[in-house]
């Protein structure tokens, strides 16, 4: 994790400019992510954005859920800065906290869990522990949904996905941040195939799990409590 946090600290100065060359079709994504949070807009509700980065989906959500308050959760605080900057007109309804959501204590309840690109930064085990501590926070009738970097369900198709996704890389960066980002996806990238996210997420309670959207190595699915 000390790799990844020296990526994301030091190797990447602007996430904003480099989301889009590193992620594939990180638009669609976000708006599928976003768009799969199927709750009442007219509630108070209680959000919880783990690795919001630069506060992408946070602006997404406060504009879905006009009465919502989103806590995002970082630990490079570059982006919690740049974060608070973009969001600085809606500082009353968001709280952003530096911390890592691996070791944090969520502390109260949430309606809505979401989470974009950040959880395949961690281990498997990791990976388990933090689906329970999200479905403890969530109130009853509460969703997670996550967008991220998935393995592939063989290891034929996982090779497949990774060449894909190193070519759009290579379509998209040059030089060194070039290769800091290839470096970071063959060797600190930690993502999991979804059958094995799902019973992780089964065997906490989670239910009615649903992939909603994937496009070769990302995937966006819902789970609810």
């Amino acid at each position: 994790m000390d790799q990844i946090h020296s990526h994301f600290s030091e190797s990447v100065l602007d996430y904003d400019t480099v989301a889009d060359k590193v992620v594939m079709r990180n638009d669609e994504l976000h708006e599928r992510l976003i768009g799969s949070v199927a709750l009442d807009g007219s509630k108070e509700l209680n959000i919880l954005d783990l690795g919001c980065g630069t506060g992408h989906g946070i602006s997404l959500l406060l504009t879905k859920f006009p009465n919502a308050k989103i806590t995002g959760v970082d630990f490079c605080d570059r982006m919690i800065e740049n974060a608070r900057e973009k969001l600085k007109n809606s500082l009353k309804r968001v709280r952003l906290r530096g911390d890592d959501f691996r070791k944090m204590e969520f502390g109260e309840k949430y309606d809505a869990v979401v989470s974009a690109i950040a959880i395949h930064n961690v281990t498997h085990e990791e990976k388990n522990e933090l689906f329970g501590k999200i479905y403890t926070s969530l109130n009853d009738g509460g969703v997670f949904v996550n967008g991220d970097f998935v393995g592939g369900e063989t290891s034929e198709m996982d090779e497949q996905c990774k060449n894909v996704y190193q070519e759009f890389l290579k379509e998209n960066l040059r030089g060194g941040e070039l290769e800091a980002w290839l470096r970071h996806a063959s060797e600190e990238d930690m993502p999991l195939a979804l059958s094995k996210q799902y019973h992780m997420l089964r065997n906490h309670g989670f239910r009615g799990i649903k992939l909603v959207w994937q496009f070769n190595n990302e995937a966006v699915y819902i789970a609810e409590k």
